[in-house]
């Protein structure tokens, strides 16, 4: 007979309780399966408690393009500039458009207060 705490349950609790451990590819849905063969059982029931009935959504990038060009805005060489976006998963082309764009900005910012 399974006994439970109602009071005090918690899922590292019931995780237990049921006998998951070591039955998990029989237990446990195949999405949560996943999570626990990837980042393991304890981030796994993390993300479960925080995230659970949420769809989340992983951009194709880990970083935002506008952090990418601040690093590379200071960096001269354009060459340069290029593989510090290739390496934060963006093109040249996206950062020097960042970079171009916040450059009429302050330009058109300095004309006004000149104005």
């Amino acid at each position: 007979m399974i006994n439970i705490d109602f009071d005090n349950i918690n899922d590292d609790l019931v995780y237990k309780v049921f006998g998951i451990e070591g039955n998990e590819a029989d237990a446990l849905n195949d999405s949560y399966l996943e999570l626990f063969e990837l980042i393991g059982r304890d981030a796994m029931l993390k993300l479960f408690k925080h995230f659970r009935g949420d769809k989340i959504d992983c951009p194709m990038r880990l970083y935002r393009p506008e952090y990418i060009a601040d690093l590379a805005k200071p960096v001269s060489d354009r060459r340069e500039r290029a593989k510090i976006a290739r390496a934060g998963g963006y093109s040249a082309k996206v950062i020097e458009g960042i970079l171009n764009k916040r450059r009429k900005e302050n330009e058109a910012e300095s004309q006004i207060r000149e104005g």
